[in-house]
């Protein structure tokens, strides 16, 4: 099961598999009621840039109950992504402050990718909460939690690597003091 999510996980934030078609032969190994399918299925539409349809698997699964080992990562990874879109309106209407209300409570969870998006949403400029300084602790937060990043599995390495990158960014442009 754990597996299969983050295969999932990877398919969704791998370059390479954005080129990649989707592979049926997979879905046949699942219900279609089943979350790790509507996860797999959201995102095929996602790398199909149909998001209105990649939003409608993602909140099937943040509706629905917890049934087996691993369907609380799932439903985790559902939510962030489903903020992501919210934060840049794709296949809903954007809404940046809900899209940081939402990550706030994923890091709750033990979200580490909603601790990067933070860092990045109070980083940009179009965000009416921008705040530079709240930006840097979110991206530090991660180093906090994670001081051996070698133990991370791809995805959150790519989160670790993005914050370092956030962090030494915005460290460029804080006096000693803000840091």
């Amino acid at each position: 099961m754990k597996l299969r999510f983050l295969f999932a996980l990877t398919v969704i934030f791998s370059s390479s598999a954005f080129a990649e078609k989707c592979k049926l032969e997979y879905l046949t190994k699942l219900e279609y009621t089943d979350i790790e399918c509507q996860f797999y299925l959201g995102t095929a539409a996602y790398r199909n840039q149909v998001y209105s349809a990649a939003v409608a698997h993602w909140k099937y699964i943040i509706e629905s109950p917890v049934k087996y080992e691993g369907d609380s990562e799932i439903k985790s990874s559902a939510l962030s992504t489903v903020t992501f879109l919210t934060y840049h309106g794709l296949g809903v209407k954007k809404d940046r402050e809900k899209a940081v209300s939402h990550w706030k409570d994923a890091v709750k969870s033990g979200d580490l990718e909603a601790r990067r998006h933070l860092g990045f949403a109070y980083f940009d400029a179009n965000f009416r909460g921008k705040n530079l300084v709240e930006a840097l602790g979110w991206y530090e937060s991660i180093f906090l939690l994670v001081p051996n990043p070698e133990v991370l599995d791809e995805s959150d390495q790519a989160v670790f690597n993005d914050a370092v990158e956030g962090s030494l960014k915005l460290k460029e442009i804080l006096s000693d003091r803000q840091q």
